[in-house]
Parts: structure tokens; sequence; C-alpha cells
């Protein structure tokens, strides 16, 4: 099995910094199926809680594993803060983890493009399905790839500032380039930058352009009884011209139960 990216510590508090004030649009769509959930919900990647930390003021019976152990230190001190009892765990998609079945398994933010094999892409459907009870679901959104986006946006440096509560500064820069034209995987390189330009922390990870097609075989492959997809968080159909594709993919009611793996 190929590796599964993991934020180290001081870029888990530059994400935490960066997302602490942003929407990104998914918010209401994962919080609405949760909140319709018969049962316990699972998050994958749930990183520093942005959406996990939403689902336990909500009510929800949520749990949550990430490959990051950085960043579910911060989702701790987060819900620490807040007053919250996080069950969070390190473990990644083709092996999760967990001791319990869920009624809806989430997985937010194109996090399943940190697969880049088709063997670990099938394992994470799997894995997920393994974990859900009779007519579970798994509800996970990754980018359409745009050419014309990958054109004019990989090979040049991008720069990104967030100031903290204490007013401190922070910046990065990142770079994406090609890994594997054959494969349709890139490479993101991330730097943290001091006051003075020099830089503090590196590191390089790898994601998956995921197109359409290529998701729908996937589901297709995999033990889930039916899918769909749509081409946003709205519902609006997945045509030419979406920037997400939204995938719910249910398990059979008819199947016997049986224990998540250790």
């Amino acid at each position: 099995m190929t590796g599964v990216n993991e934020y180290t510590e001081p870029f888990a508090r530059f994400y935490e910094e960066r997302l602490r004030d942003t929407t990104v649009g998914d918010e209401a769509f994962y919080r609405e199926a949760a909140a319709a959930a018969d049962g316990p919900v699972l998050e994958g990647a749930c990183g520093t809680g942005r959406l996990y930390l939403a689902l336990l003021r909500d009510g929800v019976d949520a749990d949550g594993f990430d490959a990051s152990p950085a960043m579910l230190d911060v989702l701790r001190e987060k819900a620490d803060t807040a007053g919250l009892d996080p069950t969070v765990w390190v473990g990644d998609f083709r092996s999760p983890g967990g001791d319990r079945l869920y009624d809806l398994v989430v997985v937010p933010y194109n996090s399943l493009a940190a697969l880049t094999t088709v063997d670990d892409q099938l394992a994470a459907l799997e894995a997920a399905h393994t974990l859900l009870r009779p007519g579970g679901r798994l509800l996970f959104d990754v980018y359409v790839p745009r050419q014309a986006v990958i054109a004019s946006s990989f090979g040049e440096w991008r720069e990104t500032s967030v100031t903290t509560d204490d007013g401190e500064t922070l910046q990065a820069r990142t770079r994406t380039t090609v890994a594997d034209e054959v494969a349709q995987t890139y490479r993101a390189e991330r730097e943290l930058l001091d006051g003075d330009g020099e830089v503090t922390a590196q590191e390089t990870y790898l994601n998956a352009h995921l197109p359409p097609q290529q998701v729908e075989l996937l589901a297709r492959v995999s033990p889930f009884a039916e899918w769909r997809s749509a081409g946003g968080f709205d519902g609006q159909p997945l045509a030419d011209g979406a920037d997400v594709q939204v995938w719910d993919l249910r398990k059979t009611s008819s199947v016997t139960s049986v224990d998540p793996p250790a």
C-alpha cells in the first residue's frame, strides 16, 4: 500500500489557522446528512475538527479518524476549550479502525484524493462498507479535474498568509506539479516561511485526479449496492462545468451485519 498524506505539527497549526474563519461550502450538506442519520456517524480525515466538532455541537453521536496525530492534537485542544468530548483516533481510509458500526460515514474536502492507486481506493471503499450497518451510506466529495485550471495553476508557487489571534503572521507557499502523467497523480510541495522569507518547514504529498468515470467504476467494483452523484452540495446534476462531485454510496439493507475490523 502507498502512504497517506500526513500533516506534521507546524503544518497542522497553519492548516487550522487558515481554515478557522473560512467557509468551505460543504458544512450544511454534511451536517444535515449527519443529523438525519438513524445512528452513529464516522468522519474520515477529520483533521483539526472543522466539520467534526460542528457535528458534536449539533448533538450527533460522531467518531472520527485521521492519519495525522498532529491534526488530532489540535482537534482535541479545540474540543477541550469548547467543552466537547471527542472520540477520535489515528487511522487511514484503508484500515480506519473503530469498534462499532455506523449509519453514515463521511469523507469531506477532497480527502479521498490522497489515495493514489486503484488498490488503495478500492480498499477504502471496502473498509467503509464494512463499517456501515445495513442500509448505511458513505458520502464523500472530490473535485472535478479541469484541464484549464491545471494548466494555468500548476508549476507556480502560490503564497498564503494568516494572522493568528495574538497578532502573529504565518506565511506559507505551495507549488503543485504533475507527479505521473500516466497515473494522473500530482505532487504538492508546502513550505512555511519566517518573517525574513526563510523556509522553516517543508513537506511534500501526493494526490490523485479522480474524474467522475473513474469514481463510478470504483463504485461499480466496490461492495456497495447503489450509488449516485451530484455536481455540488445543492444536488445539481454532475455535468460539464461542475467544480465538485459529491458521491452517495449505499449499502444494501439486506446484508447481514458483521463486526467491524479490530
